[in-house]
């Protein structure tokens, strides 16, 4: 039910609070017609014709003000013709000021709440009711009114309405505190001000508009911009004054990346499809060109049970946007990757495993949830304290182990484990990434065994050998400890490669070697330079008595016969032998000597070992070297 003597419209059923039914008809108007002026002083039609219609539209105010619409006393209640007055109660003229009257245009008192004219009342009977309409001629000139327009009948300039207008109601004023003790009198306070009252609030307001990060944006019930926040201008790139008065649709745009991009968002029609609350999320343009993810809700601001407009909150959500299509990619990537990935918080307990953790690791990936990231690091020669360590100092780390998966194959890690931080520098998470290295690690392994290792014998080659000379080289010094080295050429080999074949040489060669190492100690070193010529590498040997006794040995040995695939060859050797720092300073030195010492040997008659003298160096001749 209405209240103050509001109408409550049932479809053509008009019922006054307090008062009976009132039956609404073309009966009821019978006798009006038109059409009349469409604004005052405006005569659209002959004036012949126009003083019949005024004529007859004069019929109707003793019908009309015998009706209990008349008696109203707070409403403008008004019959119309088209856009032309054909009655009005005593009320509505007061209202106006007392110049309206039977043929004079009713939209001419009104502006919408943009300011623009109303062009035609009864053609606001289409749309939710009630209309915000504001009277601009008139004793009470500036009043907002809340207008209800009810269609009658009839089309274009013979369209019946019946309009009913009232102040916009002001919300109750609050009831005033009562005394907090029981049965005592209340003391009377004074009554704030109410300008003084309405300005604080005003103030209040404007600063929580200024201050809110979102935009927000008023708007009456014919979607028209009644206020703008700074915030909705910068985010649209506009003036917030400017904005006042705008349609909504001139504001709101959609943008680049839309499919209707640069077409108004359709607010009001949203809102007419209902229902009132809207939340929806769009691509929205700015003045300059640009564009933003935006979220927008609109909400009907609410009197006396009904909508007198809208508030639309909206704010630029692009940061979210790309966060969340960052977010996917990292979620894509983590389930995808082909390496592990490990995530433990900022205990070390692991919360998070990708699929390809538990491929590489040979266990189900969930198995580790729970369980410290030092621990599943560890490497197959350390223990978990060890791992832990790794996880101290500095913000990453990388490094490479071989480990042993959960069905026993050994496998090279390649790990690199990152410490994610907060705002403050504190330690949020760990993450772990493992790659399975294994075979780039043979690959690595291979290529470093074949830059030192000679391939036929698996002996250290010349580039090993002197790499490991010149190290125990120094290191003697350091220690001031002394180091030997036998040079050994093979006897006789030529002609097993001659009359046996290049394969059976082969194969005296590893044998030889073979023989070699099991003749020294497992300190000495020993190395195939090239050809049949070896070389033994004897750290701690401080005298040529010690040297020769593995010397005899390794000549003993090699002189044996040789088993190559069914024929029998023989072979013996010579064998040269430095000191240092007895004779030599250096490992050129070193090698020098012995090589020397070597080839003296051969001039003795071959299958026997020589120190090395000084007065070698004259004895030996290119001949000898020939041999």
């Amino acid at each position: 039910m209405a209240r103050d003597g509001a109408l409550v419209f049932l479809g053509s059923l008009y019922k006054i609070p307090d008062g009976p039914p009132i039956l609404i008809n073309s009966h009821f108007f019978r006798g009006i017609a038109g059409p009349f002026p469409t604004s005052r002083g405006e005569i659209l039609m002959p004036k012949k014709k126009a003083a019949v219609a005024k004529k007859r539209a004069a019929k109707s105010p003793s019908l009309f003000s015998a009706s209990p619409l008349a008696a109203m006393t707070d409403s403008l209640v008004c019959d119309c013709l088209g856009d032309t007055i054909a009655a009005i109660n005593d009320a509505g003229r007061a209202l106006l000021g007392g110049k309206a009257k039977a043929g004079r245009s009713l939209s001419a008192y009104f502006r919408d709440s943009g300011g623009k004219p109303v062009k035609n009342i009864a053609a606001l009977a289409k749309g939710r009711q009630p209309k915000h309409l504001v009277l601009v001629d008139g004793k009470a000139s500036g009043l907002l009114l809340d207008v209800t327009v009810k269609a009658l009948g009839g089309a274009g300039a013979r369209a019946r309405a019946l309009v009913v207008a009232r102040a916009t109601p002001a919300p109750p004023a609050p009831p005033a505190p009562t005394s907090a003790t029981p049965g005592t009198p209340e003391i009377a306070k004074p009554a704030p001000e109410p300008a003084k009252d309405l300005a604080t609030q005003a103030s209040l307001t404007a600063q929580i508009l200024s201050a809110a990060s979102k935009g927000i944006i008023a708007l009456d019930l014919n979607g028209i911009i009644t206020l703008a926040n700074p915030a909705a201008a910068d985010l649209l790139n506009r003036d917030s004054g400017a904005m006042r008065c705008m349609p909504i649709e001139r504001a709101f745009i959609y943008g680049a990346g839309h499919p209707e991009a640069g077409k108004p968002i359709p607010i009001r029609a949203q809102l007419n499809d209902g229902p009132y609350y809207l939340d929806r999320e769009v691509q929205m343009a700015r003045t300059d060109g640009e564009t933003f993810e935006a979220v927008y809700v609109v909400v009907p601001v609410m009197a006396a049970q009904r909508a007198v407009g809208y508030v639309i909150t909206f704010r630029d959500i692009t940061r979210r946007r790309r966060a969340e299509a960052e977010m996917r990619l990292a979620g894509v990537v983590f389930d995808h990757s082909p390496e592990g990935i490990v995530v433990a918080d900022d205990t070390g307990r692991v919360t998070k495993v990708n699929p390809a953790y538990g491929r590489i690791a040979g266990i189900p990936a969930a198995s580790v949830i729970g369980r410290q990231l030092p621990e599943i690091l560890a490497a197959e020669s350390n223990s978990p304290a060890g791992a832990l360590n790794l996880l101290q100092g500095g913000d990453q780390r990388q490094w490479e182990q071989w480990n042993k998966s959960g069905d026993g194959r050994r496998y090279a890690a390649g790990i690199s484990i990152s410490v994610v931080r907060d705002h403050d520098a504190s330690v949020q998470q760990y993450v772990a990434i493992i790659s399975d290295v294994t075979q780039r690690k043979l690959d690595e392994e291979k290529i470093t065994y074949q830059a030192n290792y000679d391939q036929l014998t698996s002996l250290p080659n010349r580039t090993l050998f002197m790499d490991r000379l010149t190290r125990l080289v120094l290191e003697s010094r350091r220690a001031k400890s002394s180091v030997g080295l036998m040079f050994i050429d093979l006897d006789g080999f030529k002609a097993i490669n001659d009359t046996l074949g290049h394969d059976a040489g082969d194969e005296l060669l590893k044998a030889t070697a073979r023989r070699l190492e099991k003749c020294v100690r497992e300190a000495d070193t020993v190395a195939r330079l090239g050809g049949d010529e070896f070389t033994v590498i004897m750290p701690l040997i401080d005298n040529f008595e010690g040297a020769g006794y593995v010397a005899g040995r390794i000549i003993k040995s090699l002189t044996e016969p040789f088993d190559l695939g069914g024929r029998v060859g023989n072979v013996s050797a010579s064998i040269g032998i430095s000191l240092l720092p007895a004779q030599a300073a250096t490992a050129a030195d070193l090698l020098h000597n012995a090589d020397v010492a070597m080839y003296h040997a051969k001039r003795q008659g071959k299958a026997n070992y020589q120190p090395y003298k000084p007065e070698l160096e004259a004895i030996v001749t290119v001949k000898d070297r020939e041999l």
